[in-house]
């Protein structure tokens, strides 16, 4: 009877923790430094902060781009503290918590989950997540930074260089030489520092293709890059793709055509 009932016992609690880990908030990735937002506390907090972003999500989040967003979190939290990082679980079960809310800004379980960074402590001034891009790490990094004045890098970019990057475009001829002179010069200050210079490389020579191409060369090296990166190629080759692709994207935030200088008009 005793050794009956031990294994009943036993039964009892080898339940209890399969039913435990296959709960919804078990399964669930956690979100460090996150703030968990609702129809309450929503336009309060995100007026407290010169920036917010803010993802839509099903009441328990898990899986690659959960994981990606609070990766982000995690480094923005180092990096800045104008950035509030923030989560909206919506229930479409029992009282629909947040339904509303994902209605308002129109994310809804057909497009989760939906990412909104919102500017200047405004509600109704904000910049959506593209839905053609991947929720990734780096993605997520650029984005931020392509829409604000706060920089949070990707893997292989250098803030001095992207900042000179964003110039470049809109420079004729003679002043792309100068900015590519320029570049060179911050290249030999970086001299023993052998994974910046390796980056710094990277961006002199996508100014130089562009110079003598235009910016068709942006798009046409990118394809290149993907295929290349999709290919049977080790980690180590892969990580230098994505940071080379890191790299040329940056040059995406300016135009894609290559102004001409007044001799060739």
């Amino acid at each position: 009877m005793q050794v009956a009932t031990k294994y009943l016992k036993f039964a009892q609690l080898l339940a209890s923790i399969v039913l435990v880990a296959y709960t919804p908030t078990a399964v669930a990735s956690s979100c460090a430094g996150c703030v968990d937002l609702d129809e309450l506390n929503f336009d309060q907090t995100i007026e407290r902060f010169p920036y917010a972003l803010v993802k839509f999500d099903i009441a328990f989040p898990y899986g690659d781009k959960h994981e990606a967003f609070a990766a982000f979190s995690k480094i923005a939290h180092k990096v800045t503290k104008e950035l509030l990082v923030a989560t909206v679980g919506i229930k479409d079960y029992g009282e629909n918590e947040n339904k509303e809310l994902g209605l308002r800004f129109m994310v809804d379980d057909k497009n989760f989950p939906g990412i909104l960074l919102f500017k200047h402590g405004k509600v109704d001034e904000f910049e959506r997540f593209p839905a053609h891009l991947d929720v990734t790490l780096d993605n997520l990094k650029q984005f931020v930074t392509q829409h604000t004045d706060l920089y949070i890098g990707r893997d292989g970019c250098l803030k001095d260089f992207e900042e000179l990057v964003k110039k470049y475009a809109n420079k004729v001829d003679a002043e792309q030489v100068a900015l590519i002179a320029k570049a060179e010069q911050m290249l030999q200050s970086l001299e023993g520092d052998e994974t910046k210079t390796a980056s710094a490389k990277a961006y002199l020579i996508y100014m130089r293709k562009i110079n003598e191409k235009g910016y068709d060369y942006v798009e046409d090296e990118t394809k290149r890059l993907q295929r290349l990166k999709a290919g049977k190629v080790t980690d180590a080759k892969k990580l230098e793709l994505q940071q080379k692709l890191n790299i040329l994207e940056a040059f995406r935030v300016t135009k894609l055509t290559k102004v001409k200088s007044s001799d060739e008009l």
